[in-house]
């Protein structure tokens, strides 16, 4: 059956009809929320449900802006249409498509046995190139072969990039700018907690999915925590600025209570960052009791874990903080 669907159309490009329909779709969220992008793209494909094109943009939606539920339903979704369409092209094509960048060598494979199906399926051949192509899994030989076969098959289209960006850091600049000013709606803390957010998308989008190396995910993991320090102390610095320390207070004991449980041994960075954020804001606050305790906490580390550079850091804060 798959070969005879692809005998008459390979698959290249959306028809007319579909690219119409596509473009209604917001290429982001905007104002639309996920849910709302998932559930226009799910009544599109029950309209058309043989069109690999609608089922590829509901499935890169959901690997752009999806959490882990959300690729967990729709693997479970495509698993079962799969099953349901024992030995078809397409749908073994798309359960194949929703592995790739989770378990990508068995995407790969999966597309391997489309080909077997269907020789035809230019759109296997697409999945093949952008694997072989990404710096996890590159392989030149083979992508060369791959965009060869699609682009015979479909002269004019286009191989996407994988993986693709990910999204940006947050962004603080705009909540600096507030901080100390009167606040009456609490824009600062929205704003701190939206890039603190995007972060966490940050962090969800290279955890789970294995385009990136365990290097640059434990990398990236630590500049989100890193910068989660930097979020919580302007907040703690703007609510004191503007006389709240009511608010100030109940975060910057979630700051304390947090730098407890980081394992120095095992984060020392993250620690390290930590400590120095609380030093800082214990001494703006005049807290002398616990600038010394976390100074103690940053020595007793490092009286375990040698670092000459840390030293040096560590006796600059001493020689500025300790006796505030």
């Amino acid at each position: 059956m798959g070969f005879a669907r692809s005998a008459q159309r390979p698959y290249c490009e959306p028809s007319a009809e579909v690219r119409q329909e596509l473009e209604k779709v917001p290429p982001d969220a905007g104002n639309a929320t996920t849910e709302q992008i998932v559930e226009t793209l799910r009544a599109l494909r029950s309209r058309f449900p043989d069109d690999p094109f609608i089922h590829s943009r509901y499935q890169d939606v959901i690997n752009e802006r999806g959490v882990e539920g959300h690729l967990h339903r729709m693997f479970e979704e495509y698993l079962a249409l799969k099953i349901e369409h024992p030995d078809d092209a397409l749908h073994l094509y798309l359960y194949g498509r929703t592995l790739e960048g989770r378990m990508t060598l068995q995407a790969a494979s999966t597309m391997e046995e489309v080909l077997e199906l269907d020789p035809g399926f230019a759109l296997a051949h697409r999945t093949l190139a952008e694997i072989y192509g990404s710096p996890r899994f590159r392989d030149r030989e083979k992508e060369g072969t791959e965009r060869s076969r699609f682009q015979q098959a479909c002269p004019g289209s286009v191989i996407p990039v994988q993986p693709l960006p990910l999204p940006r850091p947050g962004d603080f600049s705009a909540a600096e700018q507030l901080v100390g000013r009167d606040d009456p709606e609490d824009r600062v803390a929205e704003l701190v907690y939206r890039a603190l957010q995007q972060d966490e998308w940050r962090l969800q989008r290279i955890r789970l999915f294995d385009w990136y190396t365990a290097e640059r995910k434990k990398r990236i993991a630590l500049e989100v925590q890193a910068r989660q320090w930097k979020g919580w102390s302007l907040l703690v610095r703007h609510y004191r600025a503007i006389h709240r320390d009511s608010k100030a207070q109940p975060v910057l004991a979630e700051m304390q209570d947090r730098f407890r449980r980081i394992r120095g041994d095992r984060n020392p960075d993250l620690f390290w960052t930590a400590g120095t954020a609380l030093v800082e804001l214990h001494a703006e606050g005049k807290q002398a009791d616990a600038v010394r305790e976390t100074l103690w906490q940053m020595e007793r580390f490092l009286a375990v874990k040698l670092d000459s550079k840390r030293s040096a850091e560590l006796a600059k804060l001493k020689s500025k903080y300790a006796a505030r």
